[in-house]
C-alpha cells in the first residue's frame, strides 16, 4: 500500500495551486485513495521538486514497514548518529560508539539495540509516521522524526513523582525486577524516569512521591546523581534507557549514551526539544540526528 504523503497541514497555497504541507494537487489529494499504484508513485517521484519550489523542509517518507526498519537498524551501529528521546529540557541520547559491543534484535514490528551503556528499543505500528527535515529525496543528512498521530499517543501525563512499580518493560531480563519511577513531567509526548535497585533510593523515592520534579531535585538531587540509577525514556513507540554515570556538577557528559535534565527549559514546557516544530497533528516519539551523511552499513 502506498501511503498518503499527507502531514497534517492542509492549506492551499494561492500561487501555485500545492498543498503548503504535501506539495499535491487538490485533484490528487482528492483521488488519492482511487489512484492506481504507479500513479501514486508517480506523484511521489514530483513531491521533492515542488517542495523546493516552495521552500518546504518538512516531509513524510514514503517508507514501507521493511523499508522503516531497515534504517532504524542500520542506525544502530558506530558512527551513525544520535537517537534522542523525550521532551524540551529531558531528553535521553543513545548513539553506538567505536568499540562499543552493540546487541541488536531484530523482528518484524521491534528493533532493539544495547551497549553497555544503554539500550534503545522500538515498534513499530501501523500508525507511526517517518518524517524528514529536507525538501528531498536523499536523507542522508536529514534529521528523521518517528511521530504519532496525537490521538494515539500513550499516558505520560503524570504529574509529580510516581511509582510505576517493576519494570517489566526494561529492556534486559535482569532490570525487570527494579523500580521505576517516572518524574512526571505532564508531557503527552514521553515520560522521563528513574529505575533502581537500591534500597536506600527506593525508599527515599518512595517517600518523595507527589513531588513536583523541581522539589524532588531540590531535595534529593544530590542523591541521586551519587546513586546514579538508570534513566529511562518512555514514549509511545519504544524507549532510551541509559545505563552510564550521571556526571557529576560541572561534569561532561560520556560519549555514548547519556542524560540531560535541564530546569530552564522544562520550565518552558513543550513536548519535542527546542529548534525543531512539527505539525500540531502528530507528537514526536524519536529524533533521529546523524553524525555524517554516510551513516554506516
Amino acid at each position: 500500500m502506498i501511503p498518503s504523503p499527507c502531514i497534517g497541514i492542509c492549506r492551499m497555497d494561492s500561487h501555485s495551486g500545492l498543498c503548503a504541507g504535501c506539495a499535491r494537487t487538490s485533484e490528487e489529494i482528492g483521488k488519492w485513495r482511487d489512484l492506481p499504484e504507479k500513479e501514486l508513485r508517480d506523484i511521489w517521484e514530483r513531491l521533492p521538486a515542488r517542495r523546493e519550489q516552495l521552500g518546504l523542509n518538512l516531509h513524510r517518507l514514503g517508507w514501507s514497514l521493511e523499508e522503516l526498519r531497515s534504517f532504524i537498524t542500520g542506525t544502530l551501529c558506530p558512527g551513525a548518529g544520535t537517537w534522542v528521546c523525550g521532551i524540551n529540557g529531558a531528553i535521553a541520547e543513545f548513539s553506538v560508539e567505536v568499540g562499543d559491543i552493540v546487541v541488536r534484535e531484530v523482528e518484524e514490528r521491534r528493533v532493539l539495540a544495547r551497549t553497555d551503556g544503554g539500550a534503545i528499543a522500538f515498534s513499530l505500528p501501523d500508525y507511526v509516521r517517518a518524517l524528514a527535515l529536507g525538501s528531498g529525496d536523499d536523507i542522508r543528512g536529514d534529521i528523521i522524526l518517528l511521530a504519532v498521530p496525537r490521538g494515539r499517543t500513550g499516558t505520560f501525563a503524570a504529574q509529580g513523582l510516581t511509582s510505576l512499580g517493576y519494570d517489566d518493560a526494561a529492556l534486559a531480563p535482569e532490570d525487570r525486577r527494579a523500580r521505576l519511577y517516572d518524574l512526571g513531567l505532564g508531557s503527552l509526548a514521553a515520560g522521563f524516569g528513574l529505575r533502581t535497585s537500591s534500597q536506600a533510593l527506593i525508599a527515599d523515592l518512595d517517600a518523595a512521591q507527589g513531588l513536583h520534579w523541581s522539589e524532588l531535585l531540590a531535595l534529593k538531587g544530590a542523591e541521586i546523581v551519587r546513586e546514579s540509577p538508570t534513566r529511562v525514556a518512555r514514549n509511545t513507540i519504544g524507549r532510551i534507557e541509559v545505563y552510564n554515570r550521571i556526571p557529576p556538577p560541572g561534569g561532561t557528559s560520556p560519549a555514548g549514551p547519556h542524560t540531560h535534565l535541564l530546569p530552564a527549559q522544562l520550565a518552558k514546557g513543550g513536548d519535542i526539544p527546542s529548534g525543531i516544530q512539527i505539525p500540531d497533528a502528530y507528537v514526536p516519539c524519536a529524533i533521529y540526528y546523524p553524525a555524517t551523511p554516510e551513516g554506516c552499513a
